[in-house]
This record gives C-alpha cells, sequence and structure tokens, in this order.
C-alpha cells in the first residue's frame, strides 16, 4: 500500500467523525424578522401612557415645588 491511499482514507474516517458530532437537526433558523423583534425598544401603548403620565405628574410636582419656593427634590433612579 503506498502513503497516498493511507492518508486519504485517515482524512476521509476524520472528517467522517467530526461531522458526525455536528447537531444539526436541532437547530431551527428563524427568520430576520423575528430575530431583530429581540432588539425592538419601543413601547406599547400601555407603556407609553404610563411613561407620559409619570412625566406630567414630575413636573406638577416640580412646579408645586418651585412655587412654594423650597428645591425641587431629585428623583432617583429606579
Amino acid at each position: 500500500m503506498t502513503l497516498r491511499p493511507v492518508l486519504f482514507i485517515l482524512g476521509l474516517l476524520a472528517t467522517l467523525g467530526l461531522s458526525g458530532c455536528a447537531d444539526t437537526a436541532q437547530r431551527s433558523f428563524k427568520p430576520f424578522a423575528a430575530l431583530m423583534r429581540s432588539d425592538d425598544q419601543t413601547l406599547t401603548k400601555a407603556e407609553q401612557n404610563a411613561a407620559i403620565t409619570e412625566l406630567q405628574n414630575d413636573k406638577k410636582q416640580q412646579q408645586q415645588a418651585a412655587g412654594e419656593g423650597g428645591a425641587a427634590p431629585a428623583k432617583t433612579a429606579q
């Protein structure tokens, strides 16, 4: 036996052995839109309304505090 067929068979066996380890049967490919949905930072209508209401209430409190002559309290981060 020459060296070339031996190396070819060893290379073929190594390739088949390594490709058998690949887990491709359980992989499901998602469409691009589904992948980008996780990066979507838009607010729902309920979240928008809650944010607007919170900002309006904070503004009213600041105006009341400024009208009373006191310093407006700083809001802590949530």
